[in-house]
């Protein structure tokens, strides 16, 4: 790794947001990522947990069900400890389902997706509290913990020089000559000015609003929110989804010791306003229950939502929306602001990789990126922050009752040692 001095700053301490903090710093840059949050506290911490497959949109988002099953099988590579590879499921509850597997089918062949049929009375012999089901076909969806995996890449970039401040909201870009002079932020209620070469907005649903703080037009975002619902117990090991184009309530996961029940879409202006409804929550019960008749008795334990960022100027239905997406350049200012728009948390490691790449071009730079070694990542800094009290805690987890939640009080640990800045 080369230093250079150009300055880079990275809003957003999401999926996308951590890749390019760790890619750009891999190359070498002197990188800072701001968060008004945590790490990971917004839309990429708030989804249902499934690496797609790609499956989902391979009938009517080739492009996007393409980079899915590439980074499916990437992230699985680098990531398999946050990984559980569960499998998945379309099934089929009515004749119009079934006639559309058909579709299905050969949509995935088409982009390279493993797809299965498995004969229904053999599913339903192995599954038979999921006895509903007319058809199956088996994809290769998984399940990841993603705040885990998140803090993971984010202590990648701060093993190789990245400052991550979180609790740091950024509220206006500086601009100066027709290029990005630096930024202004609030931390602990103070406000600072910074100087950068480039900002890059990895803000999500948030991204146009930044840009309109410092008095340059919105990006096409639409901002979408959807909601989870969390149900006690576990219908089945692997994830199920209906044989159907994408819509409301067609995502069952298994997580933890859990099911995750997803998830609505509805376009929202305001990603800090929306407030999930109880006849939201019936619905998507009602519906699923039409092919797992089983989680009526299920309690509700808790529901969630989050806010995608979708690409407006594809289409003004958050259905139909693409889930590619793209990595704008503010007009005029030469390449010294990147947002990014769209996208899905399977693809946020492409997304970081494709900032990193512009970046360098925009600097005549060249570098080899290499991705992160997460083993290694945290081995390295267990070594590195041995003495810190709050790691030994963590650590202390492993080997007893609660092991199989010490990965998550060690992320906390990583967080709260990387996030508070230098």
């Amino acid at each position: 790794m080369i230093s250079m001095s150009e300055k880079i700053a990275v809003i957003g301490a999401g999926i996308n947001g951590v890749f390019a903090a760790y890619y750009l710093a891999y190359s070498g840059y002197d990188v800072t990522v701001f968060d008004r949050g945590d790490i990971d506290s917004g839309t990429s911490g708030r989804f249902h947990g499934m690496l797609h497959s790609g499956a989902r949109y391979a009938t009517n988002d080739a492009v996007s069900a393409g980079e899915c099953i590439t980074e499916n099988r990437r992230i699985s590579g680098m990531a398999s400890r946050y990984v559980e590879d569960t499998g998945g499921f379309f099934l089929a509850a009515n004749d119009d389902e079934s006639d559309f597997g058909d579709k299905l089918y050969d949509a995935c062949r088409k982009v390279g997706i493993d797809i299965t049929e498995v004969p229904i009375e053999e599913f339903i012999r192995e599954n038979p509290q999921l006895s509903m089901a007319r058809r199956a076909m088996r994809v290769p969806d998984k399940v990841i913990r993603s705040y885990e995996f998140v803090v993971s890449v984010a202590a990648s970039a701060h093993l190789l020089g990245a400052d991550i401040k979180t609790f740091s909201e950024v509220k206006k870009i500086d601009l100066s000559d027709g290029s990005v002079a630096g930024l202004e932020y609030e931390r602990h209620g103070k406000i600072y000015k910074e100087k950068f070469d480039v900002v890059v907005n990895a803000t999500g649903p948030f991204s146009g609003k930044i840009l309109e703080r410092s008095g340059l037009r919105q990006t096409p975002v639409m901002p979408s929110a959807g909601v989870m619902v969390v149900l006690e117990g576990r219908v089945s090991t692997s994830i199920i989804n209906r044989m159907r184009e994408p819509s409301d309530a067609d995502i069952l996961l298994p997580y933890w010791n859990n099911s995750i029940l997803g998830t609505s879409a509805v376009v929202v202006e305001d990603p800090d306003s929306f407030s999930p409804e109880a006849e939201d929550i019936e619905m998507m019960i009602d519906d699923m229950a039409d092919l797992v008749p089983a989680i009526r008795k299920m309690p509700v334990k808790r529901f969630y939502y989050s806010v995608r960022p979708l690409i407006e100027e594809e289409s003004e239905d958050a259905r139909s929306a693409s889930r590619s997406f793209r990595i704008l350049s503010e007009e005029g200012l030469n390449d010294t602001l990147l947002s990014v728009v769209g996208g899905k948390f399977t693809t946020g490691r492409l997304v970081g990789e494709e900032v990193a790449q512009r970046v360098m071009r925009h600097f005549g730079t060249v570098s080899d990126l290499k991705d992160p070694d997460l083993e290694e990542t945290v081995q390295a800094f267990e070594k590195r922050y041995s003495s810190d009290p709050i790691i030994a805690r963590s650590i202390g987890r492993r080997g007893t009752i609660d092991e199989e939640y010490a990965g998550i009080a060690e992320a906390y640990a990583i967080s709260s040692i990387i996030g508070g800045g230098k």
